[in-house]
């Protein structure tokens, strides 16, 4: 039986990789809504620049930042299900919901360990 391959520990993630994992994530948070095209614009746009600005950082980990930058994910998209009314995600909901897990701890913002400061 073959071994499936495995990242190397000390390689840097990318930031698609962070992207998709998080993408993943808020999916599993969503349920059975969808993401509106505007909405997913919105966050990929405002997340990719906080991600590659966070990954640039001295020291930055992905490996170990994940378990806590994960479960914030799948609470956006928890609470972007919870504000949306019918079973699609629009951009209003996706901004506010980006409002809302500012606030958790596990987003202490951009430079200090987080992931989701935009």
């Amino acid at each position: 039986m073959a071994k499936k391959a495995t990242k190397a520990k000390n390689v840097p993630a990318t930031v698609d990789e962070v992207i998709e994992e998080c993408a993943k994530k808020v999916r599993s948070g969503l349920g059975r809504k969808r993401v509106s095209a505007a909405a997913r614009t919105y966050w990929e746009t405002e997340y990719r620049a906080s991600i590659t600005h966070q990954l640039k950082q001295p020291g930055a980990n992905w490996t170990k930042d994940r378990l806590r930058v994960l479960p914030v994910a799948k609470k956006l998209g928890k609470v972007a299900a919870a504000l949306s009314t019918g079973n699609i995600v629009l951009r209003w909901a996706a901004e506010a919901a980006s409002v809302a897990v500012q606030a958790d701890p596990g987003c202490p913002g951009v430079g200090s360990g987080g992931f989701c400061d935009i």
